[in-house]
């Protein structure tokens, strides 16, 4: 015979075993999903990939928050379409793989008449090209927001000789109006890096975080160092976060120890 105060402790403990289990079990908050970035254009598209690559190397966080897809070309450009269609290109990497952000830089290899593909051509230079060469622009964005994705070109840095500098502050104008044309807040131009003096200059060696001159433009004039490269993404860097930030994803908040710090 089982003595009623042992009898009151089982029936205590059936009861509290019955009501959890009658609990419904918390439902666990599901991770955000991670953010694909493309970066897209040419050579110096591809040095702007490597920099993030190293930058996510650096911080775990981040790195867990966003798959990067190298999709540059280098050698391309917007003007060869009889060779190579880079609106055609954005529109079959936005239908494979969807990205919620496509940073492009293009530009250094379009000093050059545009050929079409059915091979008709405009000079180079001429009003007829500006129009065109906008047109194309206008295109490539058009093809990386066509699923709701976002897009930043980057401009053109300063160059060495005087007629490649002088044509990237052309085409510098001519990305600018595109991005103005699309008429869209997912599409955004991201001012070129500069070497911080004011007009602009090509300086090959320019001092780093230690006030020790390093080489950060190469010896062609036109590409950067790797060293060069770190620090263009570190003057962009904020414009690609502030873009994700306007998709609903602030990797600043997500990621606060280390974001944004080399």
């Amino acid at each position: 015979m089982i003595r009623f105060p042992v009898f009151r402790a089982v029936a205590a403990a059936a009861f509290a075993f019955a009501s959890f289990l009658a609990v419904p079990a918390r439902a666990e908050t599901p991770a955000p999903a991670q953010l694909h970035v493309a970066f897209v254009g040419d050579s110096m598209a591809d040095g702007l990939w490597g920099a993030m690559f190293r930058r996510l190397g650096k911080d775990k966080c981040l790195a867990e928050k966003i798959k990067l897809l190298r999709r540059a070309r280098n050698g391309s450009g917007l003007t060869r379409l009889d060779q190579f269609d880079w609106v055609d290109e954005i529109g079959k990497i936005v239908e494979e793989f969807h990205p919620d952000l496509t940073v492009g830089s293009f530009g250094i290899n379009d000093r050059q008449g545009i050929v079409e593909k059915d091979r008709r051509a405009v000079a180079y230079p001429s009003a007829a090209y500006d129009v065109r060469y906008t047109e194309l622009v206008v295109d490539v964005i058009r093809a990386a927001l066509a699923q709701g994705g976002s897009m930043v070109i980057v401009g053109l840095p300063v160059m060495m000789e005087a007629d490649a500098n002088s044509d990237a502050l052309a085409k510098n104008k001519i990305f600018e109006a595109a991005i103005k044309q699309v008429g869209s807040d997912k599409a955004t131009y991201v001012q070129p890096w500069t070497s911080g003096a004011n007009p602009d200059v090509f300086k090959p060696y320019l001092p780093n975080a230690r006030n020790s001159m390093v080489m950060v433009r190469a010896p062609d004039g036109i590409h950067f160092t790797r060293t060069g490269y770190d620090m263009v993404m570190d003057a962009i860097f904020p414009s690609i976060l502030a873009s994700l930030k306007a998709r609903g994803r602030d990797l600043e908040a997500e990621c606060p120890p280390s974001v944004g710090v080399r």
